[in-house]
């Protein structure tokens, strides 16, 4: 696992919430949770089953828990449009109440659009509603998202049970952090062929106890750290650097 410095460890002490992990670049990477599709190579994971097909994902070298395909001799020059189809949700197999709201769900899906958009946007390209040459196409989801009966919860709480983890530092401080796990594919605009794929999963910490549910602020620190590492990736494959 990779170690904090003591001043990261100490600023998020203080401050007692996910965005600061992702303004200090703090993050781990996580299993991403099991679904019924097929096993994800080296690992008894299962993937969700959002991908149409698997068999050309490979481990990301030196990353825990991600798998990537990447098209060979792809030149990604000439993509500065990209074109976002709907984000899906995929239910945990293990959820006991398998069911969000529409409301909820209409705005988990403006969030991550307008996080995604203004990341781009930030970084000169520009999103379309249209497929074409120059377009990549994104289709992601979210994935082993475990819905609970919405009740009367916080306001700033989503109806989404968070995977809340443990981790003690030799110090005797404990943190806590919440997982999110995702898939991704990219085509191209023109000949709708895949050129990328992704799975993963990745954690944020928060720093104090607390209920099992996500709150607004932990799904838009992680949806963040999501579109930041793939305009990364699109900038280096196209020889800009990201800003």
């Amino acid at each position: 696992m990779r170690q904090l410095p003591f001043l990261a460890i100490a600023l998020l002490a203080f401050a007692g919430c996910a965005k600061v992990a992702q303004e200090a670049s703090i993050t781990e990477h996580a299993m991403p949770t099991s679904g019924r599709g097929q096993l994800l190579p080296g690992s008894q994971v299962r993937a969700s089953g959002f991908l149409r097909d698997y068999s050309e994902l490979v481990p990301t070298k030196g990353v825990t828990g991600e798998w990537e395909y990447v098209k060979k001799g792809v030149d990604w020059r000439p993509y500065t449009r990209i074109m976002l189809r709907p984000m899906e949700v995929w239910i945990n197999t293990a959820a006991e109440y398998p069911a969000i709201q529409p409301d909820v769900y209409k705005k988990i899906e403006d969030t991550v659009l307008r996080i995604v958009t203004q990341e781009f946007e930030a970084g000169g390209y520009q999103v379309v509603d249209k497929a074409g040459p120059g377009v990549l196409v994104f289709h992601y989801a979210l994935t082993g998202v475990t819905p609970v009966r919405q009740g009367l919860l916080p306001s700033d709480a989503l109806p989404l049970k968070a995977a809340i983890t443990a981790v003690r530092y030799a110090t005797g401080t404990e943190s806590y952090y919440v997982a999110l796990s995702g898939e991704l594919e990219v085509l191209d605009g023109a000949t709708g062929e895949r050129v990328f794929a992704a799975v993963g999963a990745r954690r944020s910490f928060a720093t104090q106890l607390k209920s099992d549910q996500m709150t607004w602020d932990e799904m838009e620190d992680s949806v963040t750290y999501f579109a930041k590492q793939w305009r990364t990736r699109l900038d280096r494959g196209r020889g800009v650097t990201s800003g």
